[in-house]
């Protein structure tokens, strides 16, 4: 005598491992990772005629796994390549998909599948190949839900009526998922940051060289204003980077670069300070470093 196990809508969370909710919380995506393939589901929190979610940091160059039950009640898994923002853009594609499953439960969407983390197949031939997934790496996910889908002829019907705003970065390892940051600030902050490295600080060094003929001693005034100025918008810059990308790591030469150029910088006011009085014989070798880290600069 054998045991028929059914498994009922709404056991997601009990048979998958992992769960996040998407962008805008209106997706749940669930997950299982195995040694060489990973089990997926999305639900939708609200009805709809498909549900869609892709990889990829918009609908533009994104896999999509599109499912809806079409007229003869059948649930349906397909799988696309987009390259654009138009239906002509949508192109289907074969991926390696098993357990595929699609139901619409009082209007409500569910989908799932497992797919290899590794397609066996030339990348050259199918754009689909390239569709790998390391788990070690955060995966873009965006989602999309419309009113219909077709299998054969897509058209302007069959575009979404409510989609993602951004990706969420899902952490397949972890089990956890991250809003994709907007990077405008920070990348305003650092081109601020460069600026001052750039000009106020050799500006600070070129006063003290080149002005000197000017009257009450004003081009030191403006050497120790471009200087400090300088150094102050660095630190600042510095910190406010630090908060927005959530820690200060090290794994990248820019970032060694970076802090190099920091550290130079900052000998700056610490040569001025220990720098001997005339006619010192020091005062040359300390007045040679600073040009120098300015130099490096």
């Amino acid at each position: 005598m054998g045991w028929k196990v059914q498994v009922v809508d709404g056991g997601l969370p009990d048979m998958y491992n992992n769960s996040v909710s998407l962008d805008d919380q209106q997706v749940m995506l669930f997950w299982t990772l195995s040694e060489n393939s990973i089990s997926i589901a999305a639900r939708g929190e609200k009805k709809s005629g498909y549900l869609a979610i892709g990889f990829g940091r918009g609908m533009a160059n994104s896999y999509a796994y599109v499912g809806w039950v079409d007229d003869s009640g059948k649930g349906r898994v397909n799988t696309y390549w987009i390259d654009g923002r138009d239906a002509s853009n949508v192109h289907p594609t074969k991926e390696n998909l098993t357990y595929v499953r699609c139901k619409s439960e009082n209007g409500v969407i569910t989908l799932e599948f497992t797919r290899p983390l590794n397609p066996s197949c030339d990348p050259d031939g199918r754009p689909e190949c390239n569709n790998i997934v390391d788990p070690s790496t955060p995966l873009k996910v965006i989602w999309a839900m419309g009113a219909q889908w077709s299998d054969d002829h897509l058209s302007v019907g069959n575009m979404h009526f409510v989609t993602s705003k951004r990706p969420m970065s899902v952490l397949l390892m972890r089990g956890s998922a991250e809003a994709e940051e907007d990077l405008r600030p920070v990348l305003g902050v650092h081109g601020l940051y460069v600026s001052c490295l750039g000009i106020l600080l050799p500006g600070g060094i070129l006063a003290a060289r080149y002005l000197k003929h000017v009257k009450d001693d004003n081009w030191f005034r403006i050497h120790v204003y471009l200087q400090y100025s300088g150094l102050a918008i660095v630190f600042l810059g510095f910190l406010f980077a630090v908060a927005e990308l959530r820690g200060l790591t090290f794994d990248s030469v820019h970032v060694k670069f970076g802090m190099l150029a920091i550290l130079l910088a900052v000998t700056q006011p610490v040569n001025a300070y220990l720098r001997p009085k005339k006619p010192a014989n020091g005062r040359r070798l300390v007045k040679r470093d600073s040009y120098g880290s300015i130099l490096i600069l």
